[in-house]
Formats: structure tokens, sequence, C-alpha cells
């Protein structure tokens, strides 16, 4: 459940708002709230629910005797006199006014929810920038880390006649099972084809990655338990499930 949502909940807008003790703009976040989040909405009718349910078990009917007295009571009441004309002008000019002044209230008060959504969208985006960037830095310092490890093996990759300008280094960490490649030189293929990267395990090429340049130049890349070697070759776009020495273009031994 979004956190947002969950911290409505927990707090007891909701139920004042049921009561009718909500000021108006409290009345208009909950009912955005109650559109835009199915959880309050569901939360909202049972509540309501519940409450008309216990006011049902408390109604107590009315005494027929109560009616009898008060239709007495209305047929027995005088008529009020006429109000003057002027009186009721003036009751309808302030009925104007106040009408008015109660829009520019409302309409004061619309725009304020709508600068809230949004300072409160602005912070939801920032916090999740900091948290994935957050995310970036861990991921760089272990990369940091695992490449500047005594326990790290540096090994060159060059392309053979296919892929002469073919050129990267691998790093592999045993103890760590970590594995990176970093792409200097990576000669175009036509659109039809890919660079595919295999570990050779038990005698056997297993599929990789996709090898591509990539903004950093720096791909880790699944690490395989038991790799004899590194090997690199062309394949048809979408990549190969198996494929033969023979279209080997790079390969490192360890």
């Amino acid at each position: 459940m979004n956190q947002r949502v969950t911290t409505f909940l927990e707090g007891d807008l909701l139920e004042r708002y049921l009561m009718g003790t909500t000021s108006p703009i409290e009345s208009q976040e909950v009912e955005h709230y109650i559109a835009k989040y199915p959880e309050v909405k569901e939360t909202y009718n049972e509540l309501q629910k519940n409450l008309e349910d216990y006011a049902s078990s408390y109604a107590v009917a009315a005494p027929e005797e109560l009616k009898t007295s008060i239709m007495k009571s209305i047929k027995a009441k005088p008529k009020k006199e006429r109000i003057f004309p002027w009186i009721a002008v003036v009751a309808c000019g302030v009925a104007v006014i106040f009408s008015f002044v109660t829009y520019l209230f409302w309409d004061q008060n619309q725009a304020l929810m709508e600068d809230r959504y949004v300072y409160n969208e602005l912070l939801e985006q920032l916090s999740d920038d900091i948290v994935s960037n957050r995310e970036s830095l861990q991921s760089v310092e272990e990369q940091f880390m695992i490449l500047n490890s005594t326990e790290t093996q540096k090994y060159i990759m060059r392309g053979n006649t296919r892929a002469r300008k073919l050129e990267m280094v691998a790093y592999v960490n045993e103890l760590e099972k970590k594995s990176y490649v970093n792409v200097v030189a990576l000669p175009e293929l036509p659109d039809d084809q890919v660079y595919q990267m295999w570990a050779e395990v038990d005698g056997k090429l297993r599929p990789l990655d996709i090898l591509k340049m990539s903004k950093d130049n720096l791909v880790e890349i699944p690490y395989r338990e038991r790799m004899a070697s590194l090997n690199i070759t062309i394949e048809p776009k979408g990549g190969s499930k198996e494929t033969t020495e023979e279209s080997v273009v790079s390969k490192v031994s360890f």
C-alpha cells in the first residue's frame, strides 16, 4: 500500500469527515483521497456502513401522540404578518453577496489544495530520486571495491580477424562471484547481428549476455562457477542459446 495512503488511514480525518467535523479544506482532502485511492474508498464505505448499522440499532420510534400534538400546534398557530417587500430585497442582496464571498473562498481553497497536491507529488518524486541515486552510488562503490580488490583478476580481450578492432577488459572475482567487462572498442555490426558473450564451463560454452556499448562502458555480466574462459561470438539479432568454437571472435582463458 502507498505510504501516503497508509499515513492517511492511520489518522482520524476519515472518521471526522463521516461525523461532519472536518473543515472545508480537510473535507476536500478526504474527498480527493476517496476518489483517487480504492483502499481509502473501501475503508470509507465500510465505516459509513458501520455508522449506519450503529444508528439503526439504537433508533427509537417516535410516539404516535407526538405526531397528533404537532399537527394540532401547526393548525392553531396564527399566520405571520406579511414581510415588507424591501426587507425581502435586502435579504436577497445579502444572500447574493454571501454566495459570492463563499465562492471566492471556495476558489481559493481549491487553488491551495491543487498547490498542496503538486507539492506532495514533487516531494514523492524527490524522495524516489534520492533512493535511486543512493542505490546507484552503492552500486558504483561496490564495483570500485571489487575492481580494486587483490582477489580480482584482470584479462585483456582482443578480436581476431573477424573483429580486429574489438578490445575489452574482463574482471573476474571468484571470491565475490562477480564479473565485469569494460568495453574499450566494439566494431559495428549489421542490424541483424549482435555480439554475445559466453562462459566455457565443463568444456561447453554457456550463454551469458548480449554485448553492447554503454555510457559507462563497464558492464556486469553473470558469474558462472568453474568458468575456464570468456568468449565473444557474432550471433543473429536476439542472441543464440548454442554456439560453436568456429563462431568465436575473441577469447581469454583463466
